[in-house]
């Protein structure tokens, strides 16, 4: 490392009464300046600062989003209800990533169903499209394929947020959701990945809420946990 302490230009020996005042007359001359403003430097400098012109630290307030809410005994799914809901979920995707694939290469035919889908902005025409309006449109893999996936990203964002609000789960409202997860592309973006939380997590919380809950409704309820948590590899927020 001692190559590097050696001097880059050799400018002779430099005068200290040097004129600074004055223009360089040469290039050497000009080092030698740079080398006497050099030495007149000090090796550490501190800042003279006025701790009254320093703002203190604000302290920002991080949310903790709580997990999911443990259900009563009487209420959880078992480990091999839970396996088998996965399963069955992976093979209902693998034939929808399927059908997909025949359909791009032209193997298999598809004509888009003549229905009108709301504004993707408009939720609340969303909601009343998916809770079964004038049209009575059936949440089928034939209407889902005329969704982009932007599309089918947003409406289960709405349908979350719904559910979120109403702190319950529609029967409609619950087969659109899980046609839509099947419907889900993967790896996840980071806001579709919070809107799968937080499903899980107002699930857990209506499920906790409700005394008697309807068999139906706690089977979507256990259902869309187990599929966020076990599919989805959310895994903190999984029924034991």
């Amino acid at each position: 490392m001692d190559c590097l302490k050696q001097p880059a230009f050799v400018v002779g020996d430099i005068d200290e009464d040097i004129n600074l005042s004055l223009p360089p007359s040469s290039g050497e001359e000009y080092i030698k300046r740079v080398v006497i403003e050099a030495r007149q430097c000090a090796d550490v400098v501190v800042a003279d600062l006025n701790p009254s012109c320093v703002k203190k630290p604000t302290k920002a307030y991080v949310e903790t989003l709580a997990g999911c809410v443990q259900a009563p005994a009487n209420l959880r799914p078992t480990q091999e209800w839970q396996q088998y809901q996965v399963a069955d979920f992976s093979k209902l995707r693998l034939y929808v990533s399927r059908l997909k694939d025949e359909i791009l290469i032209g193997k298999r035919k598809w004509r888009p169903p003549d229905i009108h889908l709301p504004d993707i902005d408009d939720q609340s025409a969303w909601i009343r499209f998916c809770l079964g309006g004038e049209e009575k449109i059936e949440p089928t893999l034939n209407t889902l394929f005329s969704f982009s996936q932007a599309s089918v990203e947003q409406v289960l964002e709405y349908l979350v947020q719904f559910v979120e609000t109403e702190r319950k789960i529609e029967y409609r409202i619950g087969q659109w959701i899980y046609t839509l997860l099947a419907n889900l592309e993967q790896p996840l973006q980071p806001d579709t990945c919070s809107c799968l939380r937080s499903l899980a997590r107002a699930c857990s919380v209506i499920r906790a809420d409700s005394r008697e809950p309807d068999a139906q409704e706690l089977g979507a309820l256990n259902l869309f946990i187990c599929l966020v948590a076990r599919y989805f590899r959310q895994l903190d927020l999984a029924d034991p």
